[in-house]
Order: C-alpha cells, then structure tokens, then sequence
C-alpha cells in the first residue's frame, strides 16, 4: 500500500456514535449466542438424562435376553396329521429343507399365545425351493417370564442345524414350523445324511393333506 493511499485513510474520522454502536452490536451477539447455548443445553440435557436412566434401571432393553428360568406352559392342539409321520408331515408342509438357524429375531402374538421367528440359512431343499436366508416361525415362546411349547416342542437354538417341514404364510413372509414333526436336530454329516434318505423318501410317498 502507498503511503499517500496510508495517509488518506488515516483522515477518515469513525464518528463517536458508530464506534458504539459497533460495541454494542458486537456485545449484543455474544449476549443471543450465549442465550442460544443455553436453550440447547435445557433441551439436550434432559434427553442424556432419559436416556441414562433408561440404561440403568432397563440393562436387558436392548438384548435378546430371555428369562434363565421361565414358567413354562404346554400349549395343546388338536393336530390335523400324525405329526410323528413323515409321509404325513412332508405331505401338510409346503416346503422340507435342512437348514442352520443363525439368531431368534422377534417375537408376535397372532393369536393366544406367542410365536418366535429365526433367521435362518438354507442347506438343503427335500421338497420346494426355498433358498438364501429366510424367516422360520415357530409356535410358541417367551411372554415376559412364562414360555409357552406347543406340544412340547422345543425353543429352536441358534447355531443348531435341523430338518424342517414348514408351512408358508404370505401374510407375514414365514415359514411356519410343523410342531414336533417339523423340526429334527442333527449333529453331524451321517445324522443328516440319514434324514435326507429318509425324508427324500417320504416325499416320493408323502400322504397329501386334503383341507
């Protein structure tokens, strides 16, 4: 800059009222960004709060925790097929597969009494089609500290590989599991190499259901 530009400059003369007004405005902007702090803090707070206290008196809320020892209740049905009949099981079903459960994702009361859905990773088809990772529902489950079996039949475990014969409901995209009949756990390779022998040949001379 030239020093005549310099000197020029320096004449200008800031009138008293300006300078304060400046001040002013500047302190005013300090005041509303403070009060703007403020307001953020009286809403934040209370939501940390909430959700603290949701942690501490709920640990289980967000887990798939279920009760250690449950009340468990026996739900009877006056089934359709023998159910310990596989050319009548594979007959009722729509869909018999191996398959390896990965985790229990939910559970909904259609009716008077809960039902529990898995996800579940496809092996093998015996009769129709299903492939990739699919919903398995199951009758019956937790409700609060009781757990409800349909006849008995036990809670699907994740990890565990079974046989299952299922029944397709659009509705809700599942495929419900034939209580008892409709889920067989196997172990190893000769355990399942056997139900598939055995189921293959029930569907060749499965009995069909006639509703």
């Amino acid at each position: 800059m030239s020093n005549k530009v310099k000197e020029e400059i320096n004449k200008i003369v800031i009138p008293e009222e300006l300078r304060e007004r400046s001040k002013l405005g500047v302190s005013k902007a300090k005041i509303e960004m403070g009060k703007s702090k403020r307001r953020w803090s009286f809403v934040i707070a209370p939501v940390i709060a909430a959700a603290m206290a949701l942690l501490i008196l709920t640990p289980n809320f967000f887990t798939n925790n279920t009760p250690e020892n449950p009340v468990v209740r026996n739900i009877n049905a006056d089934s359709v097929i023998d159910t310990s009949d596989p050319k009548q099981v594979v007959g009722f079903s729509d869909n018999v597969f191996l398959g390896k459960v990965i985790k229990r994702i939910g559970t909904k009361n259609l009716g008077n009494y809960p039902e529990t859905q898995f996800e579940v990773e496809v092996l093998d088809n015996i009769k129709g089609e299903v492939k990739g990772t699919i919903i398995v529902n199951q009758a019956g489950g937790f409700e609060g500290d009781e757990l409800f079996l349909m006849e008995g039949d036990k809670q699907l475990i994740d990890g565990k590989t079974y046989l299952f014969a299922t029944k397709y409901l659009p509705d809700e995209d599942w495929h419900t599991v034939v209580p008892v009949g409709g889920d067989i756990p196997y172990n190893n390779e000769e355990e399942k190499a056997e139900l598939i022998v055995k189921y293959k040949k029930a569907f060749k001379e499965e009995i069909p259901f006639e509703f």
